[in-house]
C-alpha cells in the first residue's frame, strides 16, 4: 500500500491555523483560574529540587516537577537545589519581590487554581507566613525570622494537591488522578470520547474540537490533533501532526504528518531508529 506520510524529525507547524491552535492551547492551563495581577507583580515562586529515583520519570510527558512549574506558572519561578538551600534563596530574593511561595517539586497534582486560592487566602488574612502541608508563602520582610515562624500547616487546600511522589505506589496515583485532569480537560475542550478510561493522553498533546477518539488510544509527546479527526481503536501516535478530516485505525504514528482527508488503517510508521 502507498501511503502518502511526510516524516520529519521535529514537528514544523507552518499552517497559521495550526500554529493559532498550538498557541492558544498552550497557554491554557489543564484548570483554569482567575488571575489577578498582584500575584503575577509581586510574588517569586521557588520550586525546590527533590530528587529520587522517580524525579526524572515522565509522567504523562513531563516530569514530576514540570507539574508544579505548571501550576505556578503565573509567577516568576526560580529552582533552589534541594531544601537546604531554601533559606538562602528567600534571602537572595527578599528585596525584589513583596512575598514568596515555597513548593516542592515532587507534589504534581498541585493545580493552578489551588496556588490562586493559597495567595489570596495569603493576601485576604493579612498574614506574614503561611505554612502549607509541602512548602510556605512569605512576606520578605519576615525571611529572616524563617525558622522561628515554622508551625502546623494548613490542611484545607486542595485534596490531592500536596500529594508527594516518592514511590512506585505514589507514581501510579498520580498517574490515575492526572490522566483524568488531562481527559476531562479535553472534553471540556469539546473532544469526543468514547471508552474514555482506555484512552490516555499527555499533557502538552493538542486536540480540536470536535475530533473524535475510540477506545485503546495513546496521544504522546506534541502531538496535534486537528478538527474533523477520526482517531479509530487500536492507535498510538507520538510527537505527530494529524490534518483535519483524517481517520485513523490501529497505527502507530511517530513524529510524523497524516495529510488532511487521509485515511489510514494498519500502518506502522516509525521516523527514528531505536
Amino acid at each position: 500500500m502507498d501511503i502518502e506520510i511526510e516524516e520529519k524529525e521535529e514537528i514544523d507547524v507552518q499552517d497559521d491555523r495550526l500554529k493559532e491552535l498550538v498557541e492558544k492551547m498552550n497557554t491554557e492551563p489543564l484548570v483554569s483560574s482567575s488571575s489577578l495581577e498582584w500575584i503575577k507583580e509581586e510574588t517569586l515562586v521557588l520550586i525546590v529540587k527533590v530528587k529520587n529515583e522517580f524525579s526524572d520519570v515522565l509522567l504523562l510527558g513531563k516530569k514530576v516537577a514540570d507539574y508544579v512549574s505548571l501550576a505556578t506558572s503565573a509567577c516568576t519561578q526560580k529552582m533552589v537545589d534541594g531544601e537546604d538551600k531554601i533559606y538562602e534563596s528567600l534571602l537572595k530574593y527578599s528585596s525584589e519581590y513583596q512575598q514568596i511561595a515555597v513548593f516542592y517539586g515532587d507534589t504534581p497534582l498541585l493545580q493552578n487554581s489551588t496556588f490562586f486560592e493559597i495567595m489570596q487566602y495569603f493576601a485576604s488574612k493579612k498574614m506574614n507566613f503561611l505554612p502549607l502541608k509541602r512548602g510556605f508563602v512569605i512576606k520578605s520582610e519576615y525571611i529572616e525570622n524563617f525558622a522561628s515562624l515554622l508551625s502546623t500547616p494548613l490542611d484545607h487546600f486542595g485534596r490531592d494537591d500536596f500529594f508527594i511522589v516518592n514511590d512506585a505506589i505514589s507514581m501510579a496515583y498520580a498517574f490515575k488522578v492526572l490522566s483524568k485532569r488531562i481527559i476531562d480537560f479535553q472534553k471540556s475542550q469539546g473532544v469526543i470520547l468514547f471508552g474514555e478510561n482506555t484512552i490516555f493522553i499527555d499533557a502538552d498533546v493538542q486536540i480540536e474540537s470536535g475530533v473524535i477518539i475510540y477506545p485503546n488510544n495513546v496521544i504522546k509527546g506534541e502531538s496535534v490533533i486537528c478538527k474533523g479527526v477520526i482517531l479509530q481503536s487500536g492507535n498510538t501516535i507520538d510527537n505527530s501532526i494529524i490534518c483535519e478530516d483524517a481517520e485513523i485505525g490501529h497505527s502507530y504514528i511517530k513524529n510524523s504528518k497524516v495529510p488532511e482527508g487521509k485515511v489510514l488503517y494498519g500502518a506502522n510508521l516509525i521516523s527514528e531508529t531505536i
